[in-house]
């Protein structure tokens, strides 16, 4: 995710991609050896401001004068994104921001995590990190105004957005599968395996999401990003079959408690962290029965493992 992220970033900035946002003539492809045309590396050769400027309006929630300064005596933007990749992140989370709301008030709301995201987003100084963590939330999308969702249930939620920014895609994924703020607001949180008589199937809304918004898109693509075609009609990713499938893995997910039963499995016996500690499984719920998605079969079994069939899922 990381090269991806560097290569798009540089291209960007040195005008290479003209829908890369701010149009795409004028951008100046200079930046020495290496460029773009001969399969090298990034340009070596210090920014100027206007280059700098760009990479930051888009890397970035906006230029200043002392972060162009800071790009152009990084002396590349591959150094500058190297040494944002290792920046710290926030010393305050936003959860730590909203307990201590609460600790002090009693109460938070929707605006007290509002507070907090702007806090960070325009003055933090890990700022790829922050609009990185921004462009996943447009993606993996929960939201406050769902009465599912509390302040600090959010606030937990966008903290690991924030950690998995600039790591690894699938890991990413699953720490989303288990937050329990996508459990509710895609309602697979307590989602139940199917019964014998037929009148129970599992809940298939994260299933399709995940796939649809998430991950493979609704079409297949070509390299170049264009629908591949079946004469003239698109080729779908995945089938009303693969969803069906799909959604026996995301069986047995539930409530956090330290001593799970049945009970809190349905949302007994609250513990005061369940919305912001990951879910955790139930295997007396999970799917057992063969699972098959997207040309991938997990074969029926006697022992439900939930972890294990969300691991070959993803």
């Amino acid at each position: 995710m990381l090269r991806l992220l560097k290569r798009h970033l540089i291209a960007c900035a040195f005008g290479l991609l003209a829908a890369c946002g701010g149009g795409g003539g004028g951008g100046s492809t200079g930046g020495g050896g290496g460029g773009a045309g001969g399969g090298g590396g990034p340009p070596t050769v210090a920014p100027t401001q206007a280059e700098a400027a760009r990479l930051l309006t888009q890397a970035t929630f906006g230029p200043t004068e002392s972060t162009i300064q800071a790009v152009v005596s990084a002396g590349s933007i591959d150094r500058w994104i190297t040494s944002q990749i290792s920046a710290p992140v926030a010393t305050t989370s936003h959860l730590a921001h909203v307990d201590a709301v609460i600790a002090a008030a009693g109460s938070a709301g929707d605006n007290e995590f509002y507070q907090t995201w702007w806090r960070q987003a325009i003055s933090g100084n890990d700022q790829l990190r922050q609009r990185v963590a921004f462009a996943l939330s447009q993606i993996f999308v929960i939201s406050l105004n769902d009465d599912v969702i509390d302040a600090r249930g959010g606030a937990s939620y966008y903290d690991m957005l924030s950690r998995n920014a600039l790591g690894n895609y699938r890991t990413l994924l699953k720490d989303v599968t288990l937050h329990p703020m996508m459990g509710r607001y895609l309602t697979y949180l307590g989602n139940q395996k199917e019964d014998a008589a037929g009148t129970r199937t599992p809940d298939e809304n994260y299933a399709r999401e995940v796939m649809q918004l998430m991950t493979i898109g609704l079409v297949e693509l070509n390299a170049d990003g264009t629908p591949r075609l079946n004469g003239t009609d698109p080729i779908p990713t995945y089938t009303s079959a693969d969803i069906a499938g799909l959604a026996k893995v995301f069986t047995g997910i539930s409530w956090y408690h330290p001593t799970p039963t049945n009970s809190t499995f349905f949302g007994g016996s609250a513990d005061p962290n369940r919305t912001v500690n990951p879910m955790i499984f139930y295997p007396n719920y999970h799917s057992t029965s063969e699972k098959v998605f997207l040309g991938t079969t997990i074969p029926a079994n006697a022992t439900a493992n939930v972890d294990g069939d969300i691991n070959i899922a993803l």
